[in-house]
């Protein structure tokens, strides 16, 4: 289990093992003077592999990449993501490793005409090295929404990035899908049957898990209500609140969100359970095991449930 986070200009990492997951000391990998760590623009991490990869990006709106293969435990130094300067000022990014070994990025991007679009870039070589980006996204109405995060997930040849779009005034979540690794993609599709009409963004953005097999499982916010959605099928309400994350197989979920400063867990049919003060929950499925992680009063807070529990 990996687990990455911000504090001032610092990023650090730490791992849990053993069948508690308690998490070892963190190391600090890398400062990054004016790193962006809240509302979920923090590190993102991501394994294939033997290779782990954090990404982090700065208030220039520069988009880094740090590598590490578990073999000789040593961090690279900075590697720039994004090939033209200054393009990621709103911070949203995430990234993933694939199960053949590759990783992509995706960041909300400012590039030719300053307003937010998606793109994105892959590594084959560990996070070492980047392709050079390229747009995946851009809105007809001209940006799509500035202030919700982006997420990357894949398995294989396929990349689903998941993102808020903003056409005709409405703020809706659109799911675009790669089956060649991320060199094409299809026109990105809207999810559910509702429409959310909102002059002020949201900054809320949901999460994807991509089973092995089937069509992948999208959680996001519309309003003050959560859905879970599979792409081409109505959306389905499942709580009330924000910050909406999701982990493990697309049969039996683990959902976790907060709502007025309490973060909530559900564990596929069970009942929604609190696990504590906070916000902005994150969670991993290894095994028979779920962990949350979340923040509250400036610390990182996890807690660790079985799979079996109710």
């Amino acid at each position: 289990m990996h687990l990455v986070y911000g504090r001032d200009s610092t990023i650090f990492y730490a791992t849990a093992n053993g069948p508690e997951f308690h998490f070892g000391t963190p190391v600090a990998v890398a400062t990054l003077p004016d790193l962006v760590a809240g509302a979920k623009r923090g590190p993102q991490v991501a394994i294939a592999g033997q290779n782990v990869v954090i990404t982090a990006v700065n208030r220039v709106g520069d988009l880094f990449a740090y590598s590490m293969n578990r073999t000789t435990r040593k961090w690279s130094t900075a590697v720039r993501i994004n090939d033209v300067p200054a393009v990621a000022k709103e911070g949203f990014q995430s990234v993933t490793g694939a199960s053949d070994g590759t990783f992509h990025s995706v960041w909300l991007d400012l590039r030719d005409d300053k307003r937010n679009k998606i793109v994105g870039a892959t590594s084959h070589d560990g996070g070492r090295s980047w392709s050079p980006n390229r747009i995946i996204y851009h809105s007809p109405d001209g940006t799509v929404c500035e202030c919700c995060r982006v997420t990357v997930k894949a398995r294989n040849k396929d990349v689903y990035i998941q993102f808020r779009n903003w056409l005709g005034g409405s703020r809706d979540l659109y799911l675009a899908h790669s089956t060649d690794g991320g060199l094409t993609y299809a026109p990105a599709r809207k999810l559910g049957n509702g429409t959310w009409k909102v002059t002020a963004c949201p900054m809320d953005g949901g999460a994807v898990v991509v089973p092995e097999t089937g069509k992948p499982l999208t959680v996001w916010r519309r309003e003050n209500t959560l859905y879970t959605c599979v792409p081409g099928e109505p959306e389905q309400a499942v709580a009330t609140g924000r910050n909406i994350t999701l982990a493990g197989e697309t049969t039996a979920p683990v959902l976790a969100w907060d709502e007025n400063g309490t973060v909530w867990m559900k564990i596929g049919g069970g009942l929604p359970a609190v696990l504590g003060k906070g916000q902005m929950p994150s969670l991993a499925v290894v095994g028979k095991t779920v962990v949350c992680a979340w923040e509250s009063d400036g610390q990182v807070m996890t807690a660790t449930k079985p799979l079996a529990s109710k």
